[in-house]
């Protein structure tokens, strides 16, 4: 009997159900993409652990424990900082402007050209190849577990996430998320107690293990601070982390549950970074990092209960391929389709726009996932170009009334082409292309703002400053 088989199929069958439930209660684009701005606490903390912990998270930091150990750790720091900033400090901005994306607040605030681009990069550019990644993660799982090619695993991967987005929109994706993070939390503390008893305790592991791996200074200083500044700025500006701020019931809401999200996912990166260190001591040194986890699983667990922890990781990777194509479908059929082509459409013309945009993304991520080799490099470049091209703009509309809209566009175009030229060159002193582009972001920002006028179509403001007072029940549109 074919054990994780059976859990997988369970797992599928369980959410669909809630798929199926939440299609019915369906009716706008507001409802499919933000739950009617209606989710309570539960779904909003679970939903940002369960796309956290994603294949990146798990499958990913298990590899690079295995890889460096607990230098790793390091890295996920900045993500906690800079996202706990974004709901404390600019939540409430956030919900009183009720910003759909963050191009909708480029185009509030600096007209409707300065959207375009934020909207190319981060429907296109960003949330295609990591859904992509997704599907190779999921291939793999089910490859481990049903005797089918990759290329069929990363289909049926594929058809999964499709129709189940398709279906219930954010509603479905943010209650099963919850849910799912819940089985994914329980997995991987459950999974690490196991592994260090299987291989015999810690005294086994210290004492078998290089010491460095136990240090978490064990990266060099350039690739450190490289990793901290990837990971930093540009949670500032993931869309993900917005769209849960906007969708919740309340303020209140919207801070604890981003807030104690990242806590979590934070803490609990220890055990996933744990059980590839733990796993040293058990599989060959030789293995591919991207399958420790799914080896180490399997040598621990008997079959009957080690499916249940297969699904916890399919969990997370299906989590996040959902949660990525939805917040693509989002700055498609929000940004680009009602704010450039069709400003007047009504509700469902919306919502019909943004469920053929969760198709054509994914069919982009699964093209991605077939064709190109390396898509955890695409990845990296495109989360970089998202923090160049977003961190200071998004800054700047929140706290500068003096930025200008041709000094935004100067600042996304300039620092896009400096970072791209930096990456060409070979990345000299060892920088990551995200610090020059970022230093030449603000420097290009700042001058050009300061040499030019306000645009006609500017809302000229200082977001974070003239909303502070505004009580969430008011018009922003009477204050503003």
């Amino acid at each position: 009997m074919n054990w994780y088989l059976i859990w997988i199929i369970t797992f599928i069958l369980f959410i669909t159900a809630i798929g199926v439930y939440y299609a019915k209660k369906i009716k706008t684009a507001d409802d499919y993409t933000m739950a009617n701005f209606s989710l309570g606490f539960f779904p909003i903390c679970g939903s940002i652990i369960a796309t956290s912990l994603g294949s990146a998270a798990v499958i990913g930091s298990s590899g690079k424990g295995f890889e460096i150990g607990f230098g790793w750790f390091l890295t996920k720091f900045p993500v906690a900082l800079f996202s706990i900033l974004l709901a404390v400090l600019l939540g409430s901005t956030i919900r009183k402007l009720k910003l759909y994306t963050l191009p909708d607040l480029f185009v509030r605030r600096f007209g409707k050209a300065s959207g375009i681009i934020p909207s190319l990069i981060i429907s296109i550019l960003y949330m295609t190849p990591t859904f992509g990644m997704q599907i190779v993660g999921m291939g793999a799982i089910l490859t481990t577990i049903i005797d089918i090619s990759m290329i069929n695993a990363m289909i049926i991967g594929f058809v999964i996430s499709v129709v189940f987005t398709l279906m219930g929109g954010l509603p479905s994706v943010a209650w099963t998320d919850a849910i799912q993070s819940v089985l994914i939390l329980v997995g991987l503390i459950v999974m690490f107690l196991m592994g260090l008893h299987y291989v015999g305790g810690m005294d086994v592991v210290i004492q078998n293990t290089p010491s460095q791996y136990f240090d978490l200074f064990s990266m060099g200083s350039t690739e450190l601070i490289n990793y901290l500044i990837i990971f930093g700025p540009f949670y500032l500006v993931w869309q993900t982390t917005w769209q849960r701020i906007a969708a919740a019931k309340t303020e209140k809401i919207a801070k604890r549950g981003v807030s104690i999200g990242f806590i979590i996912t934070f803490f609990v990166a220890l055990f996933s970074i744990g059980i590839g260190v733990i796993a040293r001591q058990s599989i060959p040194l030789d293995t591919d990092p991207d399958l420790v986890y799914t080896a180490f699983l399997t040598e621990v667990f008997p079959p009957a209960v080690g499916g249940f922890f297969m699904v916890s990781l399919f969990a997370a990777v299906l989590t996040g391929a959902t949660s990525f194509l939805l917040s693509g479908a989002l700055n498609i059929s929000k940004d680009i389709y009602q704010g450039w082509i069709n400003p007047n459409a009504d509700s469902q013309k919306v919502l019909n726009v943004s469920r053929l945009s969760v198709g054509g993304m994914a069919i982009g991520g699964l093209l991605v996932a077939l064709l190109i080799n390396d898509v955890i490099e695409i990845y990296s470049f495109a989360l970089a170009l998202s923090a160049i091209t977003m961190v200071m703009p998004v800054l700047a509309a929140m706290f500068w009334k003096r930025a200008t809209k041709t000094g935004v566009i100067s600042s996304v175009i300039g620092s896009l082409i400096i970072a791209v030229i930096w990456n060409i060159m070979g990345e000299p002193f060892g920088w990551h292309m995200i610090i020059p582009g970022i230093i030449s972001s603000f420097i290009i920002l700042l001058i050009v703002s300061l040499l030019t006028k306000h645009s006609t179509d500017e809302n000229v403001d200082a977001y974070y400053f003239s909303v502070k007072d505004v009580k969430e029940s008011e018009s922003i549109q009477d204050v503003i």
